[in-house]
């Protein structure tokens, strides 16, 4: 059996979460020595068994389609959260009639999956979860605090408010900055600028004393894991996440959290005390949980057992479980 793994040909000139999946689960799918490669659009691998489409994105149809034409069995993974109230912010149709072709549709979520079957009026039977994951060593990090200090860390100090994610309106920086400067608290923003005009409200300056944008961080650097170590702790407060695979990170290290309700953060967060409303974007409720977190820094640490089942090991054998029951 080989599987081979597709997305759209722009992904990669502002990677984001989708990305770091479709990266994270291929290494964690390749050490088992499953056959699995990436396709190459300048020369076709047409041998592939079975073909796995990462997102929903416009566009995608017609190369799903031709697939099925040709005879291929075809795998999508949806990463996506749609809801009454935001249906109107997607092409509906088109993502139907690209989910339609799958022979499996592959969620981040239990909570996912009803979504878009409800959604969208396709049956449940056709979808399959594989949860998002992390790196195993970030628990080992978690019981050692051995993550060392790098220069741009130490020159940031100590007890910041860490958030990493691509700088967008759906991951609501500009509510974080506001409470930050409202509570006099440092913040610390990493992730790639996807939307220039949204940045430039956020008002950040280069001397700024309280805001300190940093730009994109490779994962798994050794600048990657320091920001964790130094921090107070890492807020996420989207208006939805499936869930931020930065916040699942830091949740494995044992940061605490802040994270947003909307989307499927619950099932993979357990019983947190620190959910936040991001669909509502309350800055005075953010402002009081931030209070509580920085008072007491427990109140935001998920249980280590929760936790636990989240590595991209135990992904990457669900995701092959998968293929082998489509052959």
């Amino acid at each position: 059996m080989k599987t081979i793994f597709v997305t759209y040909p722009w992904a990669y000139f502002t990677p984001g979460g989708g990305e770091y999946q479709l990266e994270k689960l291929y290494k964690a799918i390749k050490k088992t020595n499953f056959s699995l490669e990436k396709f190459n659009s300048w020369e076709p691998q047409v041998e592939f068994d079975i073909y796995h489409y990462f997102s929903c994105i416009g566009g995608s149809f017609d190369f799903c389609n031709y697939l099925k034409e040709v005879g291929k069995k075809l795998v999508i993974s949806s990463s996506l959260w749609i809801t009454k109230k935001n249906i109107n912010n997607y092409p509906i149709e088109e993502i139907k009639r690209q989910l339609n072709l799958a022979n499996k549709i592959i969620t981040n979520s239990k909570m996912e999956t009803s979504l878009l079957s409800d959604t969208l009026s396709i049956n449940q039977e056709k979808f399959e979860v594989v949860h998002n994951g992390y790196d195993s060593k970030l628990i080992e990090f978690r019981n050692k605090k051995a993550i060392p200090s790098c220069d741009i860390s130490q020159a940031l100090g100590k007890d910041y408010i860490y958030c990493l994610a691509n700088i967008e309106p759906r991951k609501n920086q500009d509510i974080l900055v506001e409470a930050c400067r409202k509570l006099n608290l440092n913040l610390v923003l990493a992730g790639n600028v996807r939307d220039h005009e949204y940045f430039s409200k956020l008002n950040i300056k280069k001397d700024d004393s309280l805001i300190k944008f940093i730009g994109p961080v490779k994962h798994n650097s050794e600048i990657y894991f320091s920001l964790f170590s130094n921090a107070k702790c890492f807020v996420l407060p989207s208006k939805l996440e499936t869930p931020g695979l930065a916040a699942l990170e830091a949740g494995a290290y044992g940061l605490p959290l802040i994270i947003t309700s909307e989307g499927s953060a619950l099932e993979y967060f357990g019983n947190l005390k620190t959910y936040y409303d991001g669909d509502k974007s309350d800055i005075d409720e953010l402002c009081d949980i931030l209070k509580y977190v920085v008072k007491d820094p427990t109140n935001g640490i998920v249980d280590e057992e929760q936790i636990k089942k989240f590595t991209w090991d135990n992904c990457a054998l669900r995701q092959i479980e998968i293929y082998k029951n489509l052959l």
